[in-house]
């Protein structure tokens, strides 16, 4: 009797790490939430060096995605600008240097 193998492909995770501004902590879990809510498996947001380190199928979303849901809660990524409207209502304390330009 032959036995008979089956292979499934594998979905491929990947892990990014990209620059996102902010300030704080309440930065830091509105970041990592909406990185999540954009289909990340885990997102870490480093506050002293502004970098979030996300990590996600492809198949099911991408740094793109991932990044125009930060902008969408206010946040700049270097592929999405938040909408000022959007930026100035975020709370004080979380309303960073925007001098600091990162959408290429």
């Amino acid at each position: 009797m032959k036995n008979l193998k089956i292979i499934l492909p594998q979905k491929s995770t990947v892990t990014e790490t990209f620059k996102v501004l902010g300030n704080c902590g309440m930065c830091q879990k509105t970041i990592q939430n909406a990185a999540l809510d954009a289909g990340a498996k885990s997102a870490v947001w480093d506050v002293d060096a502004h970098t979030l380190t996300v990590t996600f199928k492809e198949k099911k979303t991408s740094v793109d995605t991932i990044q125009k849901a930060i902008a969408a809660k206010g946040y700049d990524t270097p592929l999405h600008k938040a909408d000022d409207a959007v930026y100035n209502n975020l709370h004080g304390c979380c309303q960073y240097d925007r001098s600091e330009s990162l959408v290429q």
